[in-house]
């Protein structure tokens, strides 16, 4: 690590200026060159630097902390949650021993990824913002680490574009990676993957997603590669390539029963109904969804609630009217339940709001509800798919009361809305 990354990561993490740490020792200009490394300092002046910023003027590496950085990454990488704490309190209470720069940078760009791991991104923004003004004089494997990281964040964020230009980045870097590589190659490949399978870049990201599958069944990684054939279901399903998309669904229900992954099970169960459902099949489709919901349990509330969901619109496209009056309340009940989450469920309460109404014959405050709360909502998050269906549904009901002039400005949204689906799909084509 060069000397003028070392004593302007210090100096920013004392949130010093330039003019702070040059005052009585030399110039803002000088000292700008130096930390840009374009000028090596006197010993005597970059000794007063490290008294000024309180830091050891020799550096040495530490072996057991290289060691202990190796395994944490190894957790981080699996996602094992409770093996990572261990390491992070190991390494946390060493580093502050350690006047290794290359160590202290690596610690806290791990940093970044372990309050990923536990949700707490605010923490892990801070981090990613003060590594900014010093990404270009990282490492690089110290590179592919913050760009990979910075990926994972904007992905759970929802911002997939912002994710796919730092895991394509975090690619050029891949180089460099020494330990790990096939592991490291398979969790960056999975993520670019889902990624670009948000981006309906479902070419792209099938070849990442198979590539990560190979690599993680080369290792024995029965878990990762579950989760590659479950997504690679969803992509196939997308592309409506349904026999290849129930194949790899396949191999992931049997590998999670196999297994017993009780979240995959879940989750495979649900996407198995929406590939019958989508092909009209709405017995089998059911038949997955109980399996599904069978499985979730008190603490699984988004699952349940997603689940019960599905139910109630395939017993609403086959005319069961009572057991979508049963699932209704089975779902009502839950959400209310969990009325301090109301923001957090907002959507699934605007779902069984919407089939109380079909159910019930369209009462009053259909209108209201369509127009004032689920259109606005649905296009605050930005699924216009969504949009295009409830305006659809308003359409049809002003135009069975032969509301003429309503139902074309119902049917005005409509097309309003699949315009911008239109015009996103053209933006990224697959």
């Amino acid at each position: 690590m060069s000397i003028g990354t070392r004593i302007r990561y210090y100096r920013l993490q004392k949130k010093l200026s330039l003019e702070d740490l040059a005052k009585d020792i030399t110039t803002v200009p000088y000292l700008s060159s130096i930390e840009n490394n374009e000028h090596t300092p006197p010993i005597e002046l970059l000794s007063q630097l490290c008294d000024k910023l309180e830091i050891p003027f020799m550096t040495y590496q530490n072996n057991e902390l290289e060691l202990l950085f190796q395994e944490w990454n190894r957790c981080l990488l699996m996602n094992d949650t409770e093996n990572s704490d261990a390491c992070y309190k190991k390494i946390t209470e060493k580093i502050s021993e350690s006047n290794d720069i290359f160590a202290v940078m690596t610690y806290h760009i791990y940093l970044i990824r372990y309050h990923l791991l536990h949700n707490e991104l605010e923490e892990a923004q801070d981090i990613i913002n003060f590594f900014i003004p010093l990404q270009n004089d990282m490492p690089d494997i110290l590179k592919y680490s913050y760009q990979k990281f910075r990926g994972n964040y904007y992905y759970i964020k929802g911002q997939y574009l912002e994710a796919e230009r730092f895991f394509k980045d975090a690619k050029n870097y891949l180089i460099s990676v020494k330990e790990l590589y096939n592991l490291e190659k398979a969790d960056l490949f999975y993520m670019y993957g889902l990624t670009l399978g948000r981006l309906t870049k479902n070419t792209l990201s099938i070849f990442h997603m198979e590539e990560a599958l190979s690599l993680f069944q080369q290792s024995y990684h029965m878990r990762r590669c579950t989760d590659c054939h479950l997504m690679l279901g969803v992509i196939y399903r997308r592309m409506q390539d349904y026999k290849e998309a129930e194949k790899h669904y396949n191999f992931a229900r049997q590998l999670a029963y196999s297994l017993d992954f009780k979240d995959i099970k879940i989750k495979v169960e649900n996407n198995l109904g929406y590939l019958m459902a989508e092909q009209g099949k709405s017995e089998e489709a059911i038949g997955h969804y109980l399996k599904s919901f069978g499985q979730s349990d008190f603490s699984m509330t988004e699952d349940k609630i997603n689940t019960i969901i599905n139910i109630i619109k395939e017993y609403h496209k086959i005319g069961f009217k009572e057991q979508v009056e049963k699932w209704l309340h089975e779902g009502l009940e839950l959400l209310h339940s969990k009325e301090q989450y109301s923001e957090i469920y907002k959507e699934q309460m605007i779902e069984l709001k919407f089939y109380q109404y079909t159910v019930n014959d369209y009462p009053s405050g259909f209108e209201s509800f369509i127009l004032n709360e689920a259109i606005p909502y649905f296009e605050s998050i930005k699924r216009y798919q969504r949009v295009v269906l409830l305006a659809k549904t308003l359409g049809d009901y002003y135009q069975k009361r032969n509301e003429y002039k309503s139902a074309a400005t119902s049917f005005a949204i409509a097309n309003s809305a699949y315009e911008k689906i239109i015009n996103f799909l053209r933006r990224n084509p697959k």
